[in-house]
């Protein structure tokens, strides 16, 4: 399922560390609207908040989370990284962080030993229509971050991610300075095909080539939740 908001109702679903001042056409957040599904891909536009998530996953079984402390660059294996303010990180990282809280999701990140319900990788598009949902060594981005030693035997390079919805939207690209925030539970570790793979992301496109803000930012991520009900923790059993 894709979901977008936009000033109105829209149908437009469609390296390693610093980023965001990417927002700048998110900019005009403020005349955001209604909003509405869409399955069918259409090119995204600069400022447009969407989301994604696998509808046959049960977000119900999510209660802990942890979230490597980066922002990390998105780039192609081949091609030429452009770079990216990472002026505006920490506000993403403590956004995503905050609105998860606010869900009633429970941050052990700093907690050894613990095997987090999901994992929340934060990044940032830098290179001119990056192929997203596809998979890549996702570890070369975030895998430096102590919060994967729950795993053993441990992940490595050779690492994939899977995105369910990527056969339904099709091929999807993004500007530079593209937000994207995934939700990966555990629970979908393949050990056997060294694979994860995502149940949900939040996108929020724009280019570097405005004035961006704390706000800008912040107003992004919200509508990201805002756009997802469903990721509410519920009491365990």
């Amino acid at each position: 399922m894709v979901r977008s908001i936009w000033g109105g109702t829209r149908r437009h679903a469609d390296g390693l560390r610093r980023t965001l001042g990417l927002l700048s056409g998110v900019a005009v957040l403020a005349g955001i609207g209604a909003c509405s599904d869409n399955t069918n891909l259409i090119t995204p536009v600069a400022g447009i908040v969407t989301t994604f998530k696998d509808s046959n996953f049960n977000f119900a079984s999510l209660h802990t989370f942890a979230m490597p402390d980066t922002v990390a660059h998105l780039v192609p294996i081949t091609g030429t990284p452009l770079p990216v303010t990472g002026q505006f990180d920490a506000v993403a990282l403590n956004q995503v962080r905050a609105d998860l809280l606010a869900r009633g999701y429970t941050d052990v990140s700093n907690t050894p030993g613990v095997t987090p319900d999901f994992v929340v990788l934060v990044g940032a598009t830098a290179t001119d229509n990056f192929n997203a949902f596809v998979t890549f060594p996702w570890f070369n981005f975030w895998g430096f971050s102590p919060i994967f030693d729950f795993f053993t035997p441990g992940f490595s390079g050779a690492w994939g991610i899977i995105y369910p919805w990527a056969p339904v939207v099709g091929a999807t690209s993004f500007a530079r300075g593209t937000l994207i925030v995934t939700i990966v539970p555990t629970s979908s570790i393949d050990q056997a095909n060294e694979t994860i793979q995502a149940a949900w992301a939040g996108v929020a496109t724009g280019l570097l080539n405005g004035s961006i803000t704390t706000l800008t930012v912040t107003t992004a991520i919200d509508k990201m939740f805002a756009l997802s009900p469903y990721l509410t923790a519920v009491p365990a059993p």
